[in-house]
């Protein structure tokens, strides 16, 4: 074996650990849910990331600078991504963890977006089909109608209102991305981290004092894995797409979409859905038919 193939094999095993490791940080989250307010969740998930991070940069010796001219972006990375991340968490405490999953999948969808807009990159068809055929699957996971069996989610605008804020997670977190891209290069990934998870604590730790509920042993378990979770999603990530192509290890990204439905039957007794199953496979086909075109 080549140092080629051996690179890849390493990127690709990164990328299934990385997206392993945020099913389980979605499965703590929702473990946790019932008992603990989300903005105590999210903080815990940023204290963990933060030191996990300010180690790493201690240990590379990382400067903390950013230029004057990278703020702005870096500003925008770090409001909606910590958007991102209270979405996330409010549609894993919500929704079946297979649907979760699956529509947070849609943000490759809004980074494709912001590149028409934000990066003036050429527009064609074949690429705006493909944001169109994710978004047909997303309507298939909401399925709005309540048939196929589906009727869990027929109560109206108060059932359906989780889903959208699902999407909502897809949209944010595009974004961050979008503003990671226009950093890349300038600022390092691991900094990125640090300012983010520094902004996401003290904005959550406003609404500590107002809805604090002391955690149990167990609970206090949940909320360090989650941070865990999160810390290893983000490490194997990097390490992913740093040493493989992104085009080859990004389809890899999908394991947590078919690890999800296994968690949730064994853990929360979660049966998959018929319309989960179709919109499932209409977003993995638009997404590799994107990653394709961007190959």
């Amino acid at each position: 074996m080549n140092i080629k193939e051996t690179t890849t094999n390493k990127s690709i095993l990164c990328m299934m650990l990385s997206s392993t490791s945020f099913v389980m940080m979605a499965t703590m989250v929702k473990l946790s849910g019932s008992h603990l307010p989300l903005m105590q969740q999210v903080f815990f998930r940023n204290l963990v990331m933060l030191i996990f991070s300010y180690w790493i940069i201690r240990q590379q010796g990382t400067s903390l600078r950013v230029k004057p001219v990278h703020r702005s972006f870096l500003a925008v990375r770090c409001l909606f991504g910590f958007l991102g991340v209270i979405c996330v968490f409010y549609a894993n405490n919500h929704l079946y963890l297979a649907d979760a999953q699956i529509l947070q999948k849609l943000n490759p969808f809004f980074v494709t977006f912001w590149a028409f807009t934000l990066l003036k990159e050429k527009v064609t068809w074949k690429r705006v089909a493909t944001i169109l055929l994710g978004f047909i699957g997303a309507v298939v996971v909401i399925n709005p109608t309540g048939t196929f069996g589906a009727s869990d989610i027929s109560g109206g605008f108060t059932s359906i209102f989780p889903f959208i804020v699902g999407i909502a997670s897809a949209f944010f977190g595009g974004t961050a991305y979008a503003m990671v891209g226009r950093l890349a290069g300038a600022v390092e990934g691991i900094v990125i981290i640090f300012y983010f998870s520094v902004f996401s604590i003290i904005v959550s730790a406003f609404f500590l004092p107002f809805n604090w509920v002391w955690p149990d042993p167990v609970s206090w378990i949940h909320l360090i894995l989650i941070g865990v979770f999160a810390a290893g999603g983000q490490y194997f990530i990097t390490k992913a797409y740093t040493t493989g192509k992104a085009s080859s290890v990004a389809l890899f990204d999908y394991t947590g979409v078919i690890i999800s439905p296994i968690v949730a039957l064994i853990v929360f007794d979660e049966n998959l859905k018929m319309t989960t199953l179709i919109g499932m496979a209409i977003i993995i086909a638009s997404g590799i038919w994107s990653m394709k075109l961007k190959r």
